[in-house]
């Protein structure tokens, strides 16, 4: 049987050369947000441990900053809401850009010495990316589906990259796309609700479901999730394996990857995938401190003159 453990179960860590993950000793101007966004992903609490300590702070901001940007893409129900938030955001990234942040995760992130050189039209794909999840069409495919989440992802990973380099771009837009399509799988009956279609039109084909009956506890149901589940879990294996996605992304992959598989040999793959989101795979603390080694490998290499 998968080991599988909860944010409480890390007393071993230690014994094996890691990090106390309980250690809280190292306080952030972040610790809100880090508090927050670790609840819904634990993961994230977990791998925060195994970025280098020169960089922590300011990748912890990043990767929160992707999550209140996915929260107002996909978790704010009302659209005029969402839309004046992705616009404070615009006007925020401006002004970060100037030194003139408000906001403590794009204060945080200015003291990066290349996030001025960021440019401003990268953010404005952010948020145009960001939009564009609030009035999506139904796709076609499943490679439809991933592509209409990638107009957000891209961007956000191409900024990674450039701050936070070596990270392989295409392979980060695609683990987050992926990871994107299992959270929305797991919250089918609000994505719906809020007028999103969360599975491609040839998957409810193939299973014969009708839109109106997709949420509806049934046998067809959970025929189709557990093969919509597998394919996004096989699709991991093309995406994940061997590319540079840093500790933070690296654990979070190999977690989602996890509860995909396991959801897919469930007798009811929802409630299963829903039940594990919560849930910390020990595949995913080997993946974050590998990811973290080779930083601090990369870190520490002689440099060309």
């Amino acid at each position: 049987m998968p080991i599988a453990w909860s944010l409480h179960r890390q007393d071993c860590l230690p014994s094996l050369g890691w990090p106390d993950v309980s250690d809280d000793s190292v306080a952030t101007p972040l610790a809100s947000f880090e508090a927050k966004w670790a609840a819904l992903h634990p993961e994230f609490g977990l791998a925060l441990k195994f970025v280098p300590q020169q960089r922590r702070v300011e990748q912890s901001a990043f990767a929160c900053l992707v999550y209140e940007l996915e929260h107002t893409a996909f978790g704010i129900r009302e659209a005029q809401p969402a839309a004046i938030k992705l616009q404070w955001w615009a006007e925020e990234f401006a002004r970060a850009g100037r030194r003139e942040a408000r906001h403590p995760l794009t204060r945080a992130l200015a003291e990066h010495p290349d996030f001025a050189d960021v440019p401003l039209a990268r953010w404005h794909a952010v948020i145009v990316g960001a939009l564009a999840q609030r009035d999506t069409e139904p796709a076609a495919d499943c490679s439809a589906l991933l592509e209409s989440y990638a107009v957000l992802y891209a961007p956000l990973a191409a900024i990674e990259a450039a701050l936070f380099v070596p990270i392989d771009v295409a392979a980060l837009t695609r683990v987050r796309s992926l990871a994107r399509a299992i959270r929305e799988t797991a919250s089918l009956a609000e994505a719906l609700r809020d007028g999103r279609l969360p599975l491609p039109l040839d998957v409810l084909a193939k299973y014969r479901m009708a839109r109106g009956n997709l949420s509806q506890s049934s046998p067809e149901q959970a025929a189709m999730l557990r093969g919509w589940l597998l394919t996004l879990a096989s699709d991991y294996g093309n995406s994940f394996n061997g590319a540079r996605l840093g500790a933070l992304n690296a654990a979070g992959a190999s977690a989602d990857r996890w509860r995909a598989g396991e959801a897919a040999r469930a007798a009811e793959p929802l409630s299963k995938l829903q039940a594990l989101t919560s849930r910390l795979p020990l595949r995913a603390v080997w993946a974050a401190w590998r990811s973290g080694r080779d930083a601090v490998i990369e870190d520490n290499a002689p440099r060309p003159h």
